[in-house]
């Protein structure tokens, strides 16, 4: 293991201690919301940071970082928002379910980080990153892809071929 896996899980421990703490005293609703927010903050600021960075003539990985902070800082606004008008709450499930919200928000966060890292660093930490098990997990979803490919696989039959 190198330091991308150690910075990866201390990212990912303490999103997940922070949310399920939140979640538990608050409700899982805002835990539900704030993760979902975050996944599409990553999503969002992955798909524009390219062609905004080629426009303004900036660093992809800086785009990156500042779109993501404004989309994170709008969805959680957006997020609180949802939660008051709401009041979701899973009752006596809030802590387990705060807990499974905050791994997505944590994977999500340090999907984030390692794809500004790559984006900063280029081919050399690609090559680091390949040789670290949990970086690569984090930042690939070698498992829940593998996941996938075998339920399609158990859905339509050993015919089924994902990859063509």
């Amino acid at each position: 293991m190198n330091w991308y896996d150690w910075v990866t899980i201390v990212i990912m421990l303490t999103v997940i201690i922070i949310q399920t703490m939140r979640g538990s005293k608050a409700g899982a609703g805002l835990a539900l919301f704030e993760a979902a927010g975050v996944v599409i903050a990553v999503v969002a600021a992955t798909a524009f940071s390219h062609g905004l960075a080629e426009m303004i003539h900036v660093r992809e990985d800086t785009v990156m970082f500042v779109l993501f902070i404004a989309f994170l800082a709008l969805a959680f606004v957006i997020a609180r928002w949802l939660f008051a008008l709401t009041a979701l709450s899973f009752q006596s499930l809030d802590g387990i379910f705060s807990l499974l919200f905050g791994v997505v928000m944590a994977w999500a966060i340090a999907n984030m980080f390692l794809r500004i890292m790559m984006a900063s660093e280029g081919g050399e930490s690609a090559d680091v990153m390949a040789n670290s098990p949990v970086a690569r997990e984090v930042f690939q979803f070698r498992t829940w892809n593998a996941l996938l490919r075998l339920l399609f696989k158990a859905k339509a039959g050993q015919d089924f071929d994902a990859t063509e």
